[in-house]
């Protein structure tokens, strides 16, 4: 079991878990940042290690922003050149 740092006291299980959880929080967008910087880079070998490495649910929220930002730059593009 973990113990506080200033003393010999056990951790409570309830931080220990919402540590866990805030880093895994913090942790999906640096993941889709990490994916969306391979394809920028058009680097399709890495973008596909980097999405198999995470989890189904995380991979489809990355694809549907993916979408929408595709929607959303066309129609940035469209009003430049209008």
């Amino acid at each position: 079991m973990f113990t506080s740092e200033n003393t010999d006291e056990p951790v409570p299980a309830d931080i220990l878990a919402n540590v866990a959880k805030t880093l895994e929080r913090i942790g999906r967008p640096l993941a889709a940042q990490g994916a969306m910087g391979c394809a920028f880079r058009g680097d399709l070998e890495q973008l596909a290690a980097q999405l198999d490495r995470l989890k189904p649910d995380l991979v489809a929220e990355i694809s549907a922003a993916a979408q929408l930002l595709s929607s959303e730059a066309d129609l940035a593009l469209a009003r430049k050149a209008a």
